[in-house]
């Protein structure tokens, strides 16, 4: 067998630049996940929500955090389930394809609630707010199940989605079997919280995962074409 040395079409030129980018956008947010974990605050009093006083002093980090998250999800998960769309073409294909739906899904969902939790706490700490009044809109916020109603359904089907995924990974044998399960340590998300020291227990695997996948996308693009014997 000997390899096609021939110059490459435009179509394949195209694919290839395309799964670059891909590659490129998925170590971007990746590793930009990874940065604003560790950024991540604290709520003052414990808990799953945070009070006004937390939010006040920070208002434009909060912002950028969240604003930046809502951003990265929208970009993030649905390219990771395009590279694994484009890589299990055959055995596990269907794994891939259904995980991929969900994961488009679940990714828009988490990306709505994230730019309206932004919103719900930006505003209420406005300067021009009293704090009193501020702080009232943001208990009602942090009481009314609305804030979190997209959320907890988009994080739902992500992780089903990407589990999905990952069996369809390791059935088709089309990336090495480290990618699948870093990329599986999503699950471990719902025990151990992504943020802060802790949170890079989960978020450098699934940053390195991704980073993996892209770069696999590219990599099947760039091989040289095998041609007959």
């Amino acid at each position: 067998m000997s390899v096609d040395t021939a110059a490459p079409t435009a179509a394949e030129t195209s694919t290839r630049t395309r799964m670059a980018l891909l590659a490129a956008v998925l170590g971007i947010t990746s590793i930009a996940a990874v940065a604003g974990g560790l950024l991540w605050p604290e709520p003052a009093a414990g808990g799953e929500t945070y009070a006004y006083t937390d939010i006040a002093a920070g208002r434009d980090l909060w912002w950028t955090l969240l604003t930046g998250l809502a951003a990265m999800q929208v970009l993030n998960i649905p390219l990771q389930a395009l590279a694994t769309m484009f890589l299990v073409r055959h055995r596990g294909s269907a794994w891939a394809t259904w995980g991929g739906a969900l994961m488009w899904i679940g990714g828009g969902l988490q990306g709505a609630a994230v730019a309206g939790w932004a919103a719900a706490y930006f505003y209420p700490t406005d300067p021009a707010v009293s704090p009193a009044a501020g702080t009232a809109v943001v208990e009602a916020a942090n009481n009314d199940a609305h804030l979190f109603a997209l959320m907890v359904p988009g994080a739902a089907l992500v992780l089903l989605g990407t589990v999905l995924q990952c069996v369809g990974l390791f059935r088709s044998h089309a990336v090495p079997k480290w990618v699948p399960v870093l990329l599986s340590f999503i699950v471990v998300t719902f025990v151990i919280p992504g943020n802060g020291l802790a949170g890079l227990l989960t978020s450098i695997p699934m940053a390195v995962g991704a980073i993996g996948l892209g770069y696999c996308a590219w990599r099947v693009t760039a091989r040289p074409v095998p041609s007959g014997s």
